[in-house]
């Protein structure tokens, strides 16, 4: 596992594995196919998009809130998760850039994490993370329909979030997710487990998503858009365990640099989006 995968969660820990083991290959598997599309020019001097949306909301008895920021307007709405601090990740990306022109395009830090209160001091697990995504969305008064884009730990938040709420998703973009661990214990991961020291979200990593999700896959009926860019987290074979969750899925290849959300990787997301139906919701 990289520590890029779990960078809030493991914030004192360097973990030595990465989930599926191998490294990323240099061409596709079956499953996928290459399309380095190239991105449209920009100019340095082009403004970053401002926030449509910037402000913390209750989302659970007690005032406990959790903030969130949104860039554009439109529908459908794109909400973004990775692997630590939301906010601080994707503001200023490529995706955001690409998407915050011709959409509404969101993301929040978790509870226990960035702006947001600190969260209940119990295991969580991803229905809780769900649970509270949706809930602040309703409080925002930020509606379908919704394309969910997971990088990395996001992946399998996102996957999720389609099974268990599928009513207001019309897409689904997985970027950089390896399969998850069927292995991971405790005992392998200490960092991952909820109540470690830097466990901030209070996430039980080890066997609230990755061996849960190893064992049973989320399954929804939305489009899926697979990107494993190359170098990633993990290899186009490995990260292919994600094709199983819709009946609509496929799997593209790409170089992006240094970093999944630039160049030709926001590009593939934001032509995704716009083809989509909104109307499917």
């Amino acid at each position: 596992m990289t520590a890029a995968r779990f960078p809030a969660i493991v914030m004192l820990f360097l973990l030595a594995a990465c989930s599926g083991g191998d490294p990323p290959e240099a061409t596709s598997s079956q499953s996928a196919n290459s399309t380095p599309a190239s991105p449209p020019p920009t100019s340095a001097a082009d403004p970053a998009p401002q926030p449509s949306i910037d402000d913390a909301f209750t989302i659970a008895a007690g005032g406990r809130q959790l903030t969130l920021v949104c860039w554009g307007t439109g529908s459908p709405t794109v909400l973004l998760e990775t692997g630590g601090t939301n906010i601080e990740e994707w503001t200023g990306s490529g995706i955001v850039d690409e998407l915050a022109g011709r959409t509404r395009v969101c993301t929040y830090d978790r509870a226990g994490t960035g702006r947001s209160d600190a969260a209940p001091n119990k295991r969580r697990d991803a229905d809780d993370v769900v649970t509270e995504a949706h809930a602040l969305l309703e409080a925002a008064h930020v509606n379908g329909p919704l394309v969910l884009l997971g990088r990395s730990f996001g992946g399998m938040i996102v996957t999720h979030y389609a099974d268990v709420m599928p009513q207001d998703v019309i897409g689904v973009i997985v970027l950089d997710t390896p399969a998850p661990s069927a292995e991971f214990t405790e005992k392998s991961e200490p960092g991952l487990v909820w109540n470690a020291p830097g466990n901030t979200a209070h996430l039980d990593v080890v066997h609230g998503f990755e061996n849960r999700f190893a064992n049973h896959p989320p399954h929804f009926d939305a489009p899926l858009l697979l990107i494993t860019p190359v170098p990633g987290e993990g290899s186009v074979k490995n990260e292919s365990f994600w094709l199983q969750t819709s009946p609509q899925a496929k799997q593209v290849k790409l170089s992006c640099g240094e970093e999944p959300t630039e160049g030709p990787c926001a590009t593939e997301v934001a032509n995704f989006v716009e083809s989509l139906d909104p109307s499917r919701q």
